[in-house]
């Protein structure tokens, strides 16, 4: 085998290797989102059950609370009902808190798009001078706002905050059990 080919093999082996090793560490002072399924949920695994979401930063994380300050200041306890999803912050969108200049840089965008799309449909019919009485020119007064409209909702969609799910630590627990109480471990995999 070709020498050039081994160090590249080897580099790109040892980059993806500082990638696996990449962990996502769950400290209090952490923004996160804890989304628990609805108590009328029939079956909580599946992705159509509505759940209630908290965001705000990590105080505390126990085997049957999950204690956070929401984006107001106050202290809020959640249970953690099987199925709790627990998701940490990994920073901030494109947008972050501004999102008004998004969707106005979206609208910009897209309306320098529609403007683009408008010259190549004219160019494409041989240009101004030859439409003629066509006004083909009229073309413009659909492209331009239609992509600045696409644009403004691109803008506002793209950028939120982006979220990794991470496994919530070992669930510790008492249950009934007939007549006495059992211990459960709840482990996610």
């Amino acid at each position: 085998m070709n020498p050039f080919r081994i160090c590249i093999a080897l580099s790109l082996g040892a980059s993806l290797g500082v990638r696996a090793q990449d962990s996502i560490t769950l400290v209090p002072g952490a923004r996160v989102r804890v989304r628990t399924p609805e108590p009328d949920c029939e079956n909580p695994k599946t992705s159509f059950c509505a759940r209630q979401s908290v965001i705000g930063t990590l105080a505390s994380i126990d085997g049957a609370t999950i204690v956070l300050r929401d984006e107001n200041g106050a202290v809020v306890r959640v249970s953690r009902v099987p199925d709790t999803r627990l998701d940490l912050s990994t920073g901030s969108g494109a947008c972050g808190h501004h999102r008004a200049q998004c969707v106005g840089l979206g609208f910009l965008g897209g309306a320098a798009a529609g403007v683009l799309a408008g010259f190549v449909s004219v160019e494409s019919q041989g240009g101004a001078k030859a439409c003629g009485e066509n006004l083909c020119e009229l073309i413009y007064w659909f492209t331009i706002p239609i992509g600045a409209l696409a644009g403004a909702i691109v803008g506002g969609v793209v950028g939120a905050e982006h979220w990794h799910e991470v496994d919530p630590p070992v669930r510790v627990g008492l249950r009934p059990d007939g007549h006495n109480f059992a211990l459960t471990v709840s482990v996610r995999f």
